[in-house]
């Protein structure tokens, strides 16, 4: 038949049925409701919302063909992601965090695969550079309004903490979560985001002797420069017995970092090396 249910529309995109009836209530996806109340569907117009938004039903195959098939939460964020739907991927961090996750699990389980997703279908020819742009934009603004939300510890500062990417890297968004985390656990964060030169890092550190320095680079990352940018952060951070912290693909991919770089690969890796005990 040509109308559906909510939660047909919900099984078939792939979200949730609240995110279903936030997109009717907007207008963003058209329905009638019947003399009950009951939101009801058109296929045509299902299908429609798809075009408009850009989210075509192949690109989904780049999330289906991993090794492990993707979860609901997963499909979710993705298509909330590329539908710019930054409300629905606040309630869903949000929903997540109730169940008891922690914003670690809900990035490095629920997020980050789904944003990978994106990345593959855009490397893919799937989709364009402006929708990946779209859901990269609509995380990066769901970040911003989740963060006056995350509950301070009651125990004592743990002191100021820079985050940055590294030499010439643009991609931020992982370094604006882990500074997301860094303010759960407690400390007092300064973003500098992406495209920072290295010297300017460094003199910061010198300078300003902060607790801890966390450091992102994508796996675009030219290795030699940032084998070179590490070794001068970690050499100010040394001298101002600063501790620093490096993650990302970029990292991931070096043979070794100096001694005094901790690096982690996934973000609650990242929250176990904060809470070790000072040595």
């Amino acid at each position: 038949m040509d109308i559906i249910s909510t939660k047909e529309v919900a099984e078939v995109l792939g979200v949730s049925e609240a995110t279903v009836k936030r997109w009717a209530d907007a207008g963003t996806l058209k329905c009638f409701r019947t003399v009950g109340g009951h939101r009801k569907f058109r296929l045509r117009d299902v299908r429609e919302f798809l075009g408009g938004q850009m989210i075509a039903r192949e690109s989904l195959d780049v999330l289906h063909a991993s090794a492990d098939p993707p979860t609901h939460e997963q499909v979710e964020a993705r298509t909330l992601a590329l539908s710019s739907d930054v409300d629905g991927l606040v309630s869903l961090i949000a929903n997540e965090r109730m169940k008891g996750q922690s914003l670690a699990h809900v990035f490095d389980d629920v997020i980050a695969p789904a944003m990978s997703s994106i990345g593959e279908a855009w490397a893919a020819g799937k989709l364009t550079t402006a929708q990946e742009h779209v859901a990269s934009n609509a995380l990066i603004e769901a970040i911003a309004r989740v963060r006056p939300l995350v509950e301070r510890p009651s125990r004592h500062d743990r002191g100021r903490a820079i985050c940055t990417c590294i030499g010439d890297e643009q991609h931020d968004i992982g370094v604006r979560v882990v500074g997301l985390i860094l303010s759960a656990e407690g400390f007092r964060t300064s973003m500098l985001g992406g495209n920072v030169p290295t010297t300017d890092i460094a003199l910061m550190v010198a300078s300003e002797q902060p607790a801890l320095v966390a450091l992102s680079a994508s796996g675009h990352a030219n290795l030699d420069r940032l084998r070179s940018d590490v070794a001068i952060v970690a050499g100010a951070a040394a001298a101002s017995k600063t501790r620093v912290l490096a993650g990302g693909h970029g990292f991931a991919r070096l043979p070794s970092v100096p001694s005094n770089v901790s690096r982690f690969f996934k973000l609650q890796e990242f929250v176990t090396l904060l809470r070790e005990p000072k040595t």
